[in-house]
């Protein structure tokens, strides 16, 4: 009679375990996941800050605002033709360099001020983030090189913007803005779903540690302009959309 051998298998044990660790190793990379994304908008709230600061260092300095100084040539270090520097009008807001009003949806390519903010902080050594001699050329602008790169995606650019009507019927005031976006030195549409810097819930989230949390109120705005769309509904972000769908901008100087 021959012997009857054992067949292999798991138990209902192993699987559990197994099971077990499975789920572990998920919870883990999600968990993960959250703590890099949290990490980017720690990063991205520290970069805002050093730029509000190098603003202020520099009126305190030269008695101008960077981009808008009318004799940066004479007087910011390196700036020279040979480094794409040049000098503002001295109208004491940062524009096109002709007096033509930039709005919350206006693209930046060509509005020469706009680029020469970052060139007169980076070359008064202010910041860094941005090249030094990096082409101020409309077709040459590039996160990372005329404007800094974001660390949550996009970049910063900076603006006066001279009626900011906000959440889309609020009381009108203006400012000096500094604008978290993705599209707005590249040409494309501001705001458009998919293409921003930010999902709600990092927008949200961003709000809440430097703001209000509202997103048609206070310092920061987010898609102002416009009171519902796929980042916001009135004062509420709409958290459960996963989607980049958020433009946030941080009043800075009003």
């Amino acid at each position: 009679m021959g012997r009857i051998e054992k067949k292999g298998g798991f138990t209902l044990v192993e699987l559990a375990i197994v099971m077990i660790i499975i789920g572990l190793l998920i919870g883990g990379i999600l968990k993960g996941t959250e703590m890099i994304e949290n990490a980017k908008v720690s990063a991205t709230l520290s970069q805002l800050r050093s730029y509000q600061a190098a603003l202020l260092t520099f009126r305190d300095t030269y008695n101008a605002v960077p981009g808008d100084m009318v004799n940066a040539m004479a007087r910011v270090p390196g700036c020279a033709a040979a480094t794409n520097c040049g000098n503002g009008s001295g109208n004491s807001i940062v524009d096109d360099g002709a007096g033509t009003d930039i709005f919350w949806a206006s693209i930046v390519t060509g509005r020469v001020e706009t680029v020469l903010f970052w060139k007169h902080l980076v070359l008064a050594d202010l910041i860094t983030g941005v090249t030094t001699d990096a082409s101020t050329a409309a077709a040459d602008l590039a996160w990372g090189e005329s404007h800094p790169a974001a660390k949550t995606g996009g970049g910063f650019e900076f603006y006066y913007d001279p009626f900011m009507a906000t959440g889309g019927g609020g009381q009108p005031t203006s400012g000096h803005i500094l604008r978290l976006s993705n599209t707005g030195i590249s040409g494309g549409a501001i705001g458009q779903v998919g293409t921003s810097p930010l999902s709600p819930l990092r927008a949200s989230q961003m709000d809440r540690k430097v703001d209000d949390g509202n997103p048609s109120s206070g310092s920061v705005l987010a898609n102002y302009g416009v009171a519902n769309d796929d980042c916001k509904t009135g004062s509420t972000y709409i958290e459960q959309e996963r989607r980049k769908n958020c433009v946030l901008y941080f009043m800075v100087d009003r």
